[in-house]
């Protein structure tokens, strides 16, 4: 009868460690997915912008390199004009023909785009003198300690001068 009690109460012991452990490990994971998801967001933004920056012929508006709620846009070789905006409040980053009304990404904090001159350090916005743009996007990941703020950038230029 002794062994019996003390196999239930390891049990129930095992058991309960057992419990702690799987909610932790799934809090560490989900935290993880969600870490991905939002990378995963600023980097399709990414992607999408520097393929369409290539494709483009000109630059025919952009906002100056401060500003953290950016716009862009751009002209194709087919005469199709591309815009890029972003939502501050929602944290979308936007696209559209013509005009940036289309989902883009969500998880967007900041959208930055900088014209460069044909020396690609050289920043404008005067659209005649791009050759280049620069597009800077932050995001914010949620950690048990605070919020982290990380940045990611590329550079493009265009497909003809």
């Amino acid at each position: 009868m002794i062994e019996l009690i003390t196999a239930t109460a390891m049990l129930a012991a095992l058991s309960a460690t057992s419990v702690v452990l799987l909610r932790s490990s799934q809090s560490a994971w989900k935290l993880h997915r969600d870490d991905l998801a939002v990378r995963q967001s600023a980097l399709a933004t990414l992607r999408h912008v520097s393929r369409m920056v290539r494709q483009s012929v000109r630059v025919t508006a952009i906002s100056a390199a401060t500003e953290t709620s950016g716009s862009l846009e751009l002209a194709l070789a087919d005469g199709t004009r591309i815009a890029y905006g972003h939502d501050t409040g929602s944290q979308q980053a936007l696209y559209g023909e013509n005009t940036a009304d289309s989902l883009l990404a969500n998880y967007v904090k900041t959208l930055k785009f900088t014209g460069l001159k044909a020396d690609g350090s050289s920043a404008t916005t005067e659209t005649d003198l791009i050759h280049s743009v620069r597009c800077t996007v932050t995001y914010d990941l949620l950690r048990p300690t605070g919020t982290t703020t990380e940045t990611l950038s590329c550079t493009a230029w265009l497909r003809s001068w």
